[in-house]
Formats: structure tokens, sequence, C-alpha cells
């Protein structure tokens, strides 16, 4: 057993946790006791809280390099820098993402934002800049209000981030998958998943092409795009969260996924399709996961081509009996 399996199982048995085996919380029960008090109040919020930290999540150099000066010698040299795998602006961009696409894929819209940050010492005013500049951007685009937080000096960078979000339908909570219910996942429209354990795989060995990796990323063939800043399927959730069961986000792999919705549901997954390796465990996709039951499966399709998503339907949920797929851990 694992630091982090052990950790919650502990966490559990103290007899202090509510609901604690999904990535967000539904506050139905502070809404219950506003009605109560004769406050009347009709929305529903998520709320989720995520980390980013520097050398689990990603790496980044503090110290002052010429960017230009190694761009410069792209034609004779094809400089790669290990401590670099993003800019400071994509970093931080990145970090508030991946909290989104929790919040996302419980079905609903963010709202607002608390950050707590810790900065390096040996952090210079302009890689200040580029992080406030990317979580401004990110704010902005999702429409997103940051509302509080913390921000203290440290060793490493990290962001620590909670997200509230406004409830666009029903709660698609990852226990709500019934006997029968098809699993499927989205990607980009000509791919699948796979890409960012590739390219997790060349950071680690190579580390980064300063001359090559992008700095302004959207959904691509770049190789480093589904690993740089996920693309978030909100067009796709918007218009069929009203068909699905349970919804998550696949951030720790394929199959860790599989494993996990099997052992919260007490249902067995049978794949429906051969899928290679690589798509099983490559984690940090950000795709969306989701059960539905199949008298759903064509109206899936129409919003899918609608939204320019391809939707992958892997298996079925039957009765329990578990299946062993080979797994890896992205974070530890």
């Amino acid at each position: 057993m694992d630091k982090e399996t052990y950790f919650l199982q502990l966490l559990q048995q103290s007899g202090v946790t509510y609901q604690i085996t999904d990535d967000c919380a539904w506050l139905s029960p502070l809404l219950y006791n506003q009605k109560q008090n004769g406050i009347k109040n009709t929305k529903s919020y998520i709320i989720a809280a995520d980390s980013f930290i520097e050398n689990i999540h990603f790496r980044i150099q503090h110290t002052t390099y010429n960017i230009q000066q190694h761009i410069a010698y792209r034609a004779i040299k094809r400089y790669t820098y290990p401590n670099q795998w993003l800019s400071y602006e994509n970093t931080a961009k990145k970090a508030f993402l991946v909290n989104i696409s929790d919040i996302l894929s419980s079905g609903a819209l963010p709202k607002y934002a608390l950050l707590a940050i810790v900065l390096p010492k040996t952090l210079q005013k302009e890689q200040i800049k580029a992080i406030v500049s990317g979580i401004t951007q990110i704010c902005q685009t999702h429409r997103i209000q940051l509302i509080g937080g913390d921000t203290m000096c440290g060793n490493e960078l990290a962001f620590h981030i909670t997200i509230i979000g406004d409830l666009i339908g029903h709660y698609l909570h990852r226990n709500a998958i019934r006997n029968g219910d098809l699993l499927a996942y989205t990607s980009m429209r000509k791919g699948d998943l796979g890409n960012s354990l590739k390219t997790l795989r060349i950071l680690l060995r190579y580390g980064a092409q300063i001359n090559t990796i992008p700095h302004n990323c959207i959904e691509s063939a770049n190789i480093y795009s589904r690993f740089a800043l996920p693309f978030l399927r909100i067009q796709f959730l918007k218009k069929s969260h009203r068909l699905l069961h349970a919804c998550m986000d696949i951030s720790d792999g394929l199959a860790n996924e599989i494993k996990r919705l099997e052992s919260q549901n007490k249902l067995a997954f049978t794949p429906l399709s051969n899928l290679q390796k690589r798509v099983y465990q490559s984690g940090e996709e950000y795709e969306l996961l989701f059960s539905f039951p199949p008298k759903h499966l064509h109206a899936l399709q129409k919003i899918a081509h609608t939204t320019r998503t391809r939707l992958h339907v892997v298996g079925k949920f039957g009765r329990y009996k578990p299946h062993f797929f080979h797994i890896i851990k992205w974070h530890t």
C-alpha cells in the first residue's frame, strides 16, 4: 500500500471525513442550512482544491539565463535544458487549468478561486511578472474572480489552489455509475491519449528543447501540447452533462482511473476495445472520462461531432469482478 492510500484510509477511519472519494465536494449541506434559516438560494456550488508543486508536478529554473542566446546557437547545437519544462507563465496557467478540470468534470463552471503560493527566494521580478500574467490570462478567460489566499517565501515554487464553481446541472459524482453503463473518454479530433506520457519521458530523459517548447500552447499536434497546457472540453460538457451519470478527468492515467471507478462503484469493467499500452498509462491528459446509459450513445456522438471532439467508448460496467491493469504512479 502506498503512502497516499494509507493516509486516506487513516483519515476515513478517524470519523472526521465526509465523502472524500471525489476530487470535488458538493456544498449541498451548506445550502440546506441556508434554506432552513429562511435564506433563498437557488444555486448549487462545487469546490475543489489541488496543489501544483515544483519537482513533483513540474521542473523549472530559478536562476537567470539567456534564452535568446541558446536559440541563436540552435543551428549548431540542439540545446536542451533539463530543469525548465515550461515557461513561468505556462506553469501558472497549468496550475489553474488542472484544478479547473476537476470542477468541469463534476458538472460545474469555475466562479471563484483562492490561491496560496510559495515563491522561491531566488525568484526574479520578471519571473514573478510572468507568473502573474499566466494567472491573469486564465482567470480572465474562464471569468474567475480571485477572492483570497496566502503568499509566502520558500525553497520551491508551489501553487495551492481552491476553486468554487456553479453547478450547471446535476452533480456528476464518480460514485454514480450504474450497472450496464458504458464508459467513454474524449480526445482531440484526430488523436488519442498517450502524448502526455511520451512528452514526460522525453522531458525526464533529455530535458526540454528551449528553442522548440511552446510558450502559448493550444490544442495542436505539437508533442508538448497535451502536457504543457490541457485543453478543457467545456463546450462538450455543457451540451452533454444531462446525459451522463458520472464523470471525472484523466489525471493519473486511464488504467488508474478505471481501477478507481471499479472499486468505488463495486462494479466490474469489461473492455470493449483493444487499446495500446500508452493509452492506458498516460496521465495528465485531463480529458473527460464518463459513464452513461447505452441509449444516449448516439446523442453523445452527435454532440462530440458538433464540438469537434473525438469520443472513445472503451468498455461497459457490470457485476463486480476485479480486473488487474498494469499501472504506473504519476504523482507520489
